[in-house]
């Protein structure tokens, strides 16, 4: 940067430093011009006052109005001068402004033939040195103002143009906050922003190298969990549930056998009602647990509403504060391949989960739908009409709801919209929005 200034200095310089020349060799032309025609005029008085001499006596008069017209104009360069006639009369007085200039003076005395003569008095005149003295100082000063603001202007522009690629700088690190490090930096015209820039480019690789491992764990981290939560299924299922089987059927037995004993048979019911209630959670655990059931491969597409419509049922059965859910799946036989149909399911579960424990809500909105302008992208959208959140980015690192949604969008590159679902302030709501890729072409 500081050779860049440097040469724009240096270039403002040189033009200036020509200007200066130019300027200074028409003033010096100027100069050169208004000496010879001082000098000429001088001579012409000198020859005037010698002709006052010689003339004769009909024409001085005449010559006497020369003379007199070469005083007025004031065209004599450093002279001025005062004729007399021998009874000491002024017939050509000197100019004011000269007259008291100098108290030496020179005097000449013009014998004419006649006998008479005249008295010329040179008074020395620096009107003119002053008038080229004040031009020359008032050139100097404008030339330097003029040089000063070419510099400012010149340095100015340099700065503007140096630093006119920290714009692009700052803009790639918003980029790189907010995670995007596909941003990169062209070649920069200075050098030490073009260190900066590499610098950078090398970080957003980095970073975005980075950024993919972690992807790629996520989702190897959630694809183990769902093979986890799958054999947790299976294993609860061979032994609760095939358990569970055999406890009922052996109670059934024991109620035929005991209708004719009341005590042992109210017992022997009460047994039956904790064993179907066991029953139901664990088959409501085996749905939370594989909502699919266990029945498709990594490639099976799986229908969002059947999923989503269970879990929705799950909590209006479960649900005894009166919450009213409302599921909208478009179109409704939408099937998606089953890790994205597994990820919106587990972002519902999560979603409503935290609306359970936190908003007090008295409505829930469920939407999923793909962009009809965008066919590849799913929208997946849950809002509630209870109290919100206060500060959305800190309940994200407490607890697992909102940072587990989150973590999912992230991993499949998706975007994560939080916000109040309504103005009203005393009950805003929260909205979630999640738009993501579908995992496969339209």
């Amino acid at each position: 940067m500081s050779s860049l200034l440097m040469r724009r200095a240096a270039w403002i310089f040189l033009a200036c430093l020509g200007v200066a020349v130019a300027l200074a060799t028409l003033r010096a032309q100027a100069d050169i011009r208004r000496e010879s025609e001082g000098a000429d005029r001088v001579a012409r008085f000198v020859e005037g006052l010698s002709a006052l001499q010689s003339i004769a006596p009909d024409g001085v008069e005449q010559q006497l109005e020369t003379l007199r017209e070469l005083s007025r104009s004031g065209s004599l360069r450093h002279l001025d001068f005062q004729l007399e006639d021998e009874a000491g009369r002024v017939l050509i007085p000197a100019v004011p402004s000269a007259a008291g200039v100098m108290s030496r003076r020179t005097r000449l005395v013009l014998h004419r033939s006649d006998g008479s003569h005249f008295v010329a008095t040179l008074v020395a005149n620096p009107a003119s040195e002053k008038e080229e003295a004040v031009l020359d100082i008032a050139g100097m000063a404008g030339l330097f103002l003029i040089y000063g603001l070419a510099m400012l202007a010149g340095l100015y522009w340099a700065v503007r143009y140096a630093f006119g690629p920290l714009r692009g700088i700052v803009g790639a690190i918003a980029a790189f906050r907010k995670q995007d490090f596909s941003a990169r930096l062209p070649r920069l015209p200075v050098r030490e922003l073009d260190h900066i820039a590499g610098a950078l480019n090398q970080l957003a690789e980095a970073l975005a190298e980075a950024q993919a491992r972690q992807k790629h764990l996520s989702l190897q981290m959630q694809t183990l969990q769902e093979d986890e939560r799958a054999r947790l299924a299976i294993e609860v299922h061979e032994h609760f549930g095939q358990g569970l089987t055999a406890l009922r059927a052996n109670i059934a037995y024991l109620l035929r056998q005991t209708a004719e004993t009341p005590r042992l048979e109210a017992t022997a019911r009460e047994m039956e009602t904790q064993a179907a209630a066991i029953h139901r959670e664990v088959r409501a655990l085996l749905r939370r647990l594989q909502p699919d059931g266990g029945n498709a491969s990594g490639q099976e597409r799986l229908s969002l509403q059947i999923l989503l419509h269970e879990l929705v049922k799950s909590w209006q059965d479960a649900d005894v504060q009166g919450v009213a859910y409302r599921l909208e799946v478009t179109p409704e036989d939408l099937r998606l391949p089953r890790e994205i149909s597994l990820i919106v399911y587990r972002m519902t579960q999560e979603a409503l989960a935290n609306i359970a424990r936190h908003s007090d809500a008295t409505r829930v909105d469920i939407s999923v739908r793909l962009d009809p302008d965008e066919p590849a992208t799913l929208c997946w959208r849950v809002s509630d009409d209870g109290v919100g959140i206060a500060a959305p980015e800190s309940a994200m690192s407490h607890g697992n709801g909102l940072a587990g949604i989150r973590e999912r969008v992230w991993a499949r590159g998706g975007s994560l919209h939080l916000g109040p679902a309504s103005t009203n302030a005393a009950r805003p709501g929260l909205c979630l929005s999640v738009r993501l890729h579908r995992g496969e072409t339209p």
